[in-house]
């Protein structure tokens, strides 16, 4: 039935930052994950609008992202907003007060459905180990605790709005067991590399056909 679901979807629309539009991907008008999941996922009758803006934080795409979406009144949804928060430290109430009111306002009363991706661990970014080098940003297990924080948030709002959570901690994890985890990093040390993208389309999408 999903699948089914997948297949016969109008309109899917990407929300998002900096990962949406591609940022670390080598082609990233082609290999952004979100490009990725529209061509491998949805039927061929299927349209596709990226919203994704780079930086964006949860309040930026209320403001900028989530109009254009409510206009468009799209069939799905996908939402990965949490990574520029954390690095922000956007307030963890605040966070989830606008991360609700977003996912509240694409859903439509249940017309759209709606996937949001929580946040792997960054204590292996390579960003991370860098800016601890340099004596800045807290311990690995703070860190961890941190994103534990946040993922609590959007876990709590998934559920709330009975939209679907993509865990991206636990493929993330998964990857790290696999020895794999450095590979999905681009070469900036921050976005997700090619291999990153697709392995991102690909949680995405077997979480919107489970």
């Amino acid at each position: 039935m999903l699948k089914d679901a997948a297949t016969t979807t109008r309109l899917y629309v990407a929300v998002g930052a900096s990962d949406a539009v591609g940022v670390g991907a080598r082609r990233p008008r082609r290999e952004a994950w979100p490009r990725l999941l529209h061509r491998r996922v949805f039927g061929g009758g299927t349209r596709f609008v990226n919203l994704g803006v780079s930086g964006a934080t949860v309040a930026d795409a209320l403001a900028g992202q989530v109009p254009r979406a409510e206009q468009l009144r799209p069939d799905v949804v996908t939402v990965w907003l949490v990574v520029n928060d954390i690095v922000a430290e956007v307030p963890v109430e605040r966070y989830e007060s606008d991360l609700d009111e977003l996912v509240g306002r694409l859903r439509r009363g249940g017309a759209t459905r709606v996937l949001i991706g929580n946040c792997p661990y960054l204590d292996r970014l390579p960003a991370y180990l860098m800016w601890r080098a340099l004596g800045m940003g807290p311990d690995p297990d703070e860190a961890n605790a941190v994103v534990d924080r946040y993922n609590a948030i959007v876990e709590g709002v998934a559920v709330r709005h009975d939209a679907t959570l993509v865990d991206l901690r636990s493929a993330a994890l998964a990857a790290r067991r696999a020895g794999i985890e450095t590979k999905l990093f681009a070469p900036d040390g921050f976005h997700p590399s090619s291999a990153g993208h697709r392995a991102l389309a690909a949680t995405f999408g077997a979480a919107l056909l489970g």
